[in-house]
């Protein structure tokens, strides 16, 4: 069986209610797939399938980051025909991880999503890999295990800062505070010295990142995981 990997992606592109648009983060995307497409078949499902769009903000930030121009403009076929994520229920056995790439929208669908909480826990209690990066990791938020227990007890975990969200200005947006939720629930918050700094984190199968420097270190975590 070939080695693959399920990619899962926000299907929002804007704050529900408000004239704000938001998406995927781009190099979240960008720097996890140029690492580990050459070793492993990436799979991209979204709640909604289709298309995803990139974050407007992630573009105008990673105009000099290479993967992430190229990733853009080359790769659409990649982020634009996703797959359903609810036709991946079951199938965890296909595949050696999941990661859920970061953005604002995660924390408006993934973290309430029932079928994507149900497919988080069924890659969890199948033995395999399971990462996400920065706001991503609000797709683990409200995930529990079949015995009840929430994916995230007794892990260490780190995920998007109260300091992060205060700088972009979005704490009045997110429907909750992340780094309050992973305090609740985990082990063990974790985060770097200074806002945007990389912090990756690894408790056994569960790798988390910080932010968008962390991507591409979630990512070598995921490939020492697997190795």
């Amino acid at each position: 069986m070939p080695a693959k990997i399920l990619f899962i992606v926000t299907s929002v592109a804007k704050v529900p209610g408000k004239d704000i648009n938001i998406g995927f983060w781009l190099p979240e995307f960008a720097d996890p797939y140029f690492l580990l497409s050459p070793k492993y078949e990436l799979v991209v499902a979204s709640p909604k399938g289709g298309a995803t769009i990139p974050d407007p903000t992630s573009i105008q930030l990673s105009a000099q980051d290479a993967n992430a121009v190229k990733f853009l403009n080359e790769k659409k076929d990649v982020y634009q025909n996703t797959q359903k994520l609810s036709s991946f229920l079951g199938k965890a056995d296909e595949f050696d991880a999941v990661y859920v790439v970061g953005g604002h929208g995660p924390m408006f669908d993934l973290a309430s999503d029932s079928e994507s909480q149900t497919l988080i826990a069924e890659f969890w209690e199948k033995g395999k890999i399971v990462a996400a990066d920065c706001a991503g990791v609000g797709s683990l938020a409200n995930v529990r295990l079949s015995s009840g227990d929430h994916i995230l007890k007794g892990k260490k975990v780190t995920g998007f800062s109260k300091a992060e969200v205060d700088v972009l200005g979005f704490g009045d947006v997110v429907p909750f505070l992340l780094e309050d939720k992973l305090q609740e629930e985990s082990d063990g918050y974790e985060k770097a010295d200074a806002v945007w700094e990389a912090h990756v984190v690894r408790s056994g199968r569960l790798i988390t990142g910080q932010n968008p420097a962390s991507a591409a270190g979630v990512a070598e975590a995921i490939l020492e995981a697997l190795a």
